[in-house]
């Protein structure tokens, strides 16, 4: 099929000099265009930290990862659903988006639309550009406030409109403007519909004659989608891995937010993390189907070589580490996610060079060789999937809004209606801004809610102490020892924090 792909393609240039020397309109070649296509699936709450991602996921390994680049360093600078994806659309930190949370003043889809992100996104510029676009899934939370909106650059739009889609059954998608609901059968499984929509996608796109941009957006393995009907029998109940951090039994160390709240923390984990694992590892089966399934279809039309592929995920999850459920916070298990690249001259690799979510949307604008709208913080990694990491960084900010007025604005904008308690208030935590580097993590808490004086610190050695368990600065003696450190981060930090484009690596 890629045989008679590029005989279409060199037929195309041939047809247009030839009526490029007679004077005559080919709408054949005004309808090819020679650039790769980009298909980008984006898991939710897959962590690299705790979940073993490759065994989970064994097509997805052997079709992206094997064949492609695996970034062991792949990070989320916001651990959260909004706000990682309102960077990766942009190739920005939230504090350029202005999305750092899920809702409020500085969270959700309102936030991200009112700051004019919508007309600078990578995928508008895609579309402005010639690129087919299309998506299915989850967007940004808060668009159901807006369910009938479209935002520009999107020529097939199928996006979730309600928290139902998390359950995996019950929800709605707004279709190109019309409002499908569906129901509970097992046809009606979110992450089926989105794959069937991937295929339908690719195979009409691939006819058109123009390059390609499909952003595949399932909600698994996020809480509590379960496993398709059909792999139910063979998920087991499983118990999540017991990593050196879980049920993290001396927290006295950590900031006030959790040492006051250990206790019903510990306590939902107890109750409920085995469960949550087990779901997660069955969803993951239909995830790995969706992406066998992408593939066989660029194959059967012969673009699968001339086709990016993106495997990550919006942020990662704490499955029980420091006492922690859901993301948020800036240790390791919310912050590492998954990250493999395959196409177009990629040869099969592995890297330990820093990619961030934000270096995204500058990696595709490069290879549809198309320019930013705006500078962005990330960078390119078409540097890093050659094997060229000199130059490259060497540290990130990281930051994260809070849950803002009553503890409303974080995780509570992901329950599943019906489902909510006044627990999941109180599961939150406030604002931060961090530095990572690749020795050390310091973090600064309270950011949003208290001055600089009141605000609580941490710094943790991940060299010696990969797990973090231990706050190097927590006691008078611990931050004497370490002030000469801290102040070099704390510098640091500030320029991360207010840096945007080229002026953030």
């Amino acid at each position: 099929m890629f045989i008679v792909r590029k005989a279409r393609r060199a037929l195309t240039v041939s047809l247009a000099a030839l009526c490029a020397a007679t004077m005559c309109v080919s709408s054949a070649a005004a309808q090819q265009d020679p650039r790769p296509n980009v298909v980008l699936i984006l898991a939710d709450d897959l962590d690299a930290m705790t979940t073993p991602v490759w065994q989970a996921l064994p097509r997805t390994a052997e079709l992206i990862r094997d064949r492609g680049v695996e970034f062991t360093e792949g990070f989320a600078p916001l651990p959260i659903c909004c706000a990682a994806r309102a960077s990766l659309l942009t190739g920005d930190y939230g504090h350029n988006t202005g999305v750092l949370t899920n809702a409020g003043p500085v969270g959700g889809f309102e936030a991200f639309r009112a700051n004019g992100n919508e007309s600078r996104t990578f995928v508008k510029a895609l579309h402005d550009s010639g690129y087919r676009t299309g998506m299915a899934g989850k967007y940004l939370n808060g668009l159901e406030d807006d369910p009938g909106h479209i935002p520009p650059g999107w020529d097939d739009w199928n996006a979730g409109v309600d928290n139902f889609l998390y359950a995996g059954y019950n929800y709605t998608l707004n279709e190109n403007g019309r409002m499908v609901k569906y129901g509970v059968a097992p046809r009606d499984y979110a992450t089926d519909v989105l794959a069937e929509k991937s295929r339908r996608f690719i195979a009409e796109a691939s006819a058109s004659g123009q390059p390609f941009f499909w952003y595949a957006a399932p909600t698994a393995p996020h809480f509590p989608i379960p496993p398709a009907p059909r792999h139910i029998a063979e998920t087991p109940p499983t118990a999540a891995p017991r990593s050196p951090n879980f049920q993290e039994a001396d927290v006295s160390d950590k900031p006030t937010w959790l040492i006051d709240t250990a206790g019903p923390r510990a306590a939902t984990i107890e109750a409920t993390n085995d469960v949550d694992y087990t779901n997660r590892i069955g969803s993951l089966k239909a995830l790995d189907e969706m992406v066998a399934g992408i593939v066989a279809t660029l194959a059967d039309t012969g673009e699968l070589d001339h086709t990016y592929l993106i495997f990550t995920s919006d942020n990662g999850y704490s499955l029980g580490a420091h006492r922690l459920t859901q993301k948020m916070a800036p240790y390791e298990e919310s912050m590492r996610v998954p990250l493999a690249v395959a196409g177009p001259g990629i040869a099969a690799g592995r890297t330990e060079a820093m990619a961030l979510s934000i270096d995204l949307a500058p990696t595709i604008l490069e290879w549809a060789g198309v320019a930013a709208p705006d500078p962005m913080d990330g960078r390119s990694l078409t540097p890093v999937l050659r094997g060229d990491t000199a130059g490259w960084r060497s540290d990130f900010v990281a930051e994260y809004g809070g849950a803002g007025y009553g503890g409303r604005f974080g995780i509570a904008q992901e329950q599943v209606p019906g489902t909510e308690t006044p627990l999941q208030y109180v599961l939150d935590m406030p604002s931060w801004v961090g530095i990572r580097t690749e020795r050390h993590l310091y973090v600064r808490w309270y950011e949003r809610e208290r001055p600089l004086d009141e605000r609580e610190y941490e710094l943790y050695d991940l060299h010696t102490d990969p797990y973090q368990l231990t706050n190097l600065i927590k006691t008078p003696e611990g931050r004497a020892a370490h002030e000469g450190l801290v102040d070099q981060l704390d510098r640091r930090l500030n320029e991360l924090a207010n840096c945007a484009g080229t002026a953030c690596p």
